[in-house]
């Protein structure tokens, strides 16, 4: 052969070099770039979608490995971020009893154990835990800690505690394992249920 009868290793397939013909590359792995002499793994959290890129693994899925060509949908009822490589959250719906001291290791082997069915009148988005919980408004409880939901009859100043509220007061309250004061009720209000006022002018 001529040199005018040679032809570049096209992308997705790898040459090893001399006469030999371009090889495509296994499930799992990618030749992005037109004469690579050997294709590159997709890391984990990664599949390959094609020969020739990898892709960010879903939401709800994860790639515990490399070089996979699919990534695996997390078992019931476990959830996950782009591009993890486990589950250690849980879907919507559920809410993880361990909070954020939970080993995903031991989450992922015993989801059941680990991730409980949502309260009734609490609000469980994708990765809630005990401590995050939602509290829809004209609903209280006593703890970060606890899953008793209690419904203001007696009072209307009940605020409730949307989930990204609720996380970002836990750092402050988790420690004592009950929420502070006025938390959970309107401006003013304080106390089980939120039925005490803050200042003692005021009732």
């Amino acid at each position: 052969e001529s040199l005018d009868d040679c032809v570049g290793c096209a992308l997705g397939s790898f040459c090893t070099g001399g006469a030999a013909q371009p090889t495509a590359c296994a499930p799992g792995s990618i030749a992005p770039s037109a004469n690579m002499s050997a294709c590159e793994l997709c890391p984990k959290g990664h599949y390959a979608a094609s020969r020739t890129a990898c892709e960010v693994c879903e939401a709800g899925t994860y790639a515990a490995s490399e070089s996979l060509s699919l990534c695996t949908p997390c078992p019931h009822p476990l959830s996950s971020s782009s591009g993890d490589v486990t589950c250690s959250t849980c879907k919507e719906g559920f809410y993880l009893l361990d909070g954020a001291n939970g080993d995903p290791a031991d989450i992922f082997k015993a989801p059941t154990k680990h991730c409980k069915p949502c309260p009734p009148d609490a609000i469980c988005a994708t990765n809630t835990t005990l401590e995050t919980l939602g509290i829809p408004r004209n609903h209280w409880r006593a703890s970060l800690l606890t899953t008793e939901i209690h419904e203001c009859d007696a009072s209307d100043h009940c605020s409730g505690s949307e989930v990204e509220r609720s996380r970002r007061r836990l750092t402050a309250t988790l420690s004592t394992g009950a929420t502070a004061d006025g938390s959970g009720c309107d401006t003013g209000h304080t106390g089980p249920l939120c039925e005490w006022c803050v200042s003692d002018e005021q009732y």
